[in-house]
């Protein structure tokens, strides 16, 4: 059983690079996610991101992008 979208956008709030590489924490509708951010190495706290299966995938770059991607 499926839970949650597939894809989203959340606000990045926090950055760590570890040894498995670049990863944030991505603030989604009061929840906090650990995201990996190999995709979006110019990611920076505060930014939007698209999100699927716990990597980002995309900078949101303006909010019609974003709504459109909670919509789904």
């Amino acid at each position: 059983m499926m839970v949650g979208p597939l894809v989203f956008t959340g606000r990045l709030v926090a950055l760590e690079d570890a040894a498995s590489g670049r990863r944030g924490r991505v603030s989604v509708r009061g929840a906090c996610l650990e995201v990996a951010l190999e995709f979006v190495p110019e990611a920076k706290a505060g930014d939007t991101l698209l999100v699927h299966a716990g990597v980002a995938l995309s900078l949101v770059r303006d909010e019609g992008e974003a709504q459109d991607a909670r919509e789904d």
